[in-house]
């Protein structure tokens, strides 16, 4: 077939194994994470996808490209929409009285360059570790990284059902999160106290901990960048930044739109604080 470019949306490990590392150099590779449920927004996609096809069609050489029908549904190149919000090193972000927090649309621009890790867990925080189920399973995985503290963002009898007590032998602190990855579902309620235990984590002696999901992407990817935003002072933009150099992310557009939310409270608070501090002078 000649087959130069693949566009899986059915990108992760729970579904298709395929990744970049499988196809190698010479194909170029885009995943999508995306579930084939009714309730799931396939359209956060659409403008990355839509992108990625364009290009693909658009590099000499015969370009042949492995893909579905999302390219009809969408205007030639959607115009404009390939611009990335212009942002500076977190540092200069949050003691700036100058940032805003960008638009939904934006926010999802921020995750459009894939090109991180697809494994199973990846370190993506020092002693902050993001996976999926099959490493929340594996006990010889977290012994080897040294796991202490295990946060679950899909507890529950239908989500992955571990719990503490499956973890009893390996002396491993447990929190878990019955959480769904509906963007309907309210996550936020879950913020302070996830950032917290998180928190505790690392903290504790030789504290390192394991946040997973199903597949490590949303659920999980969501509390972590909460956790980087409530303790680590970051915005938003710099969270989404500092994770995705480590592992490929795609929260939800509820699950962001909750961060931005977030986002838009701490800046506030932020800016209180150095108002009072500057009044104070």
């Amino acid at each position: 077939m000649g087959v130069t470019h693949v566009l899986n949306a059915a990108h992760g490990t729970a579904y298709s194994h395929g990744g970049q590392d499988f196809y190698g150099a010479t194909i170029d590779y885009y995943g999508v994470p995306a579930h084939d449920l009714p309730s799931f927004d396939i359209s956060q996609f659409f403008f990355s996808a839509a992108h990625f096809i364009h290009n693909a069609l658009n590099t000499p050489g015969g370009t042949k490209l492995l893909w579905n029908c999302c390219i009809l549904m969408l205007p030639e190149c959607m115009q404009g929409s390939s611009k990335m919000p212009h942002t500076r090193h977190s540092s200069s972000l949050t003691s700036s009285t100058s940032y805003k927090t960008p638009a939904l649309s934006e926010l999802q621009q921020l995750l459009w360059l894939k090109g991180s890790s697809d494994n199973h867990v990846d370190q993506v925080w020092p002693n902050i570790y993001l996976g999926d189920a099959w490493a929340a399973r594996s006990k010889t995985t977290l012994q080897s990284l040294n796991i202490t503290h295990i946060l679950n963002a899909a507890d529950g009898p239908y989500n992955i059902n571990t719990g503490a007590k499956y973890y009893a032998d390996l002396q491993i602190e447990y929190y878990g999160v019955e959480a769904f990855d509906d963007p309907s579902f309210d996550l936020s309620t879950f913020f302070y106290d996830a950032a917290n235990f998180i928190g505790k984590a690392l903290n504790s002696s030789g504290g390192k901990v394991f946040v997973h999901c199903a597949m490590g992407v949303s659920r999980s990817a969501t509390l972590v960048l909460a956790f980087l935003m409530i303790h680590e002072n970051m915005t938003l933009v710099d969270a989404l930044k500092t994770v995705s150099t480590h592992r490929n992310i795609c929260p939800n557009t509820g699950f962001l739109s909750q961060l931005r939310d977030l986002d838009i409270k701490l800046n506030e608070e932020r800016n209180e604080t150095r108002a009072s501090a500057t009044k104070g002078l």
